[in-house]
């Protein structure tokens, strides 16, 4: 085999990246915002978020295996020579993007045409829309690399693909495992296809709930796969991704819940599953908003109040004209 399944497992995970980056970029720019933010992402966030993930690995490896890591292990050096990263935590990898999203948000803050910049949590809306592709795209590469499987299938009426996968030398021998790379992966295509039709659609929502989207989208499926994962990371006697996946969807679901509240003491109405058309300032803190809507109805807004004073204007002079001829004629 010319390709192997280390080969399959990083050619996945580097498409998914650009494909990634290409999506970014149009949507940045149909948003209206500057697009060199992208690649400023890009290039930060990516290391930060490999660093991350092998970081949060490799010290739950330690610390509930009891694994001694070197600094060249660590860095997937074995004997010498470079053997890849045999072990990144997609939790990891998120702190670590999230992290070098304040990187480059502290960056931009500097430069020119302050109206496109995006702010941090219009970069999380942004990117969550794409991560939950990468993630997709990258759980076939667990397929590849024969992990990430479930617990073993002894049912023979159950040991078929797509709901199970044959796995040589598992963790409880040759067989059929539950396929949780593949459950995991179909969900979140489908999330990924949501996000894009929320995002890119006709109704908008407030800065943030994209985010909040993808928390509940996710932490509910990593939660659930989590359950049937037969090689879990662990904290104590608890699965460490069933508590951050818990944590997360909570997160996601007080977020929304937040802005409601908030929305309804101020007298407000959400701002969520707006049509564009129908957005005005009686939706919570919109006036406030970087959106790129927030052009599009501020320029409605301006030449609605622009033809006001022009009309205004003309009345005014018509008036002072009337007047004036009707002293002339008396």
């Amino acid at each position: 085999m010319l390709i192997s399944a280390f080969g399959w497992y990083g050619g996945l995970i580097g498409g998914g990246m650009v494909i990634c980056i290409l999506l970014g970029y149009f949507m940045a720019k149909k948003r209206g915002y500057d697009t060199d933010n992208i690649f400023d992402i890009a290039l930060v966030c990516i290391p930060l978020a490999i660093l991350g993930a092998r970081t949060y690995y490799v010290l739950n490896d330690m610390a509930h295996n009891g694994t001694k890591w070197t600094i060249g292990e660590y860095f997937g050096f074995s004997n010498g020579q470079f053997v890849g990263f045999a072990g990144l935590a997609i939790y990891g990898g998120l702190l670590g993007g999230i992290l070098g999203a304040v990187i480059v948000r502290q960056f931009i803050n500097k430069r020119k045409l302050p109206e496109k910049q995006m702010t941090l949590i219009q970069m999380a809306d942004l990117c969550f829309c794409l991560i939950i592709l990468g993630q997709a795209i990258g759980r076939w590469g667990n397929f590849a690399n024969g992990e990430a499987y479930g617990q073993l299938i002894t049912n023979p009426s159950l040991q078929w693909f797509p709901f199970a996968v044959y796995i040589e030398g598992g963790k409880m021998g040759t067989g059929w495992y539950h396929a949780t790379f593949f459950y995991e992966s179909l969900w979140n295509f489908i999330g990924f296809g949501l996000l894009q039709w929320l995002y890119n659609g006709k109704r908008k929502s407030f800065d943030g709930f994209y985010f909040a989207f993808y928390c509940i989208w996710y932490g509910f499926i990593r939660f659930w796969i989590e359950m049937l994962r037969s090689d879990s990371m662990y904290f104590g006697p608890i699965k460490a991704n069933c508590l951050i996946s818990a944590l997360i969807l909570i997160l996601g679901i007080g977020i929304i819940v937040y802005h409601i509240i908030m929305a309804r003491r101020a007298g407000k109405k959400p701002f969520i599953f707006v049509y564009e058309n129908e957005l005005n300032f009686d939706y919570y803190d919109y006036d406030k908003s970087f959106l790129y809507l927030k052009t599009t109805f501020g320029k409605k807004q301006s030449g609605a109040s622009a033809k006001a004073k022009t009309a205004k204007a003309q009345e005014t002079k018509e008036e002072i004209k009337e007047d004036s001829d009707g002293e002339n004629g008396q």
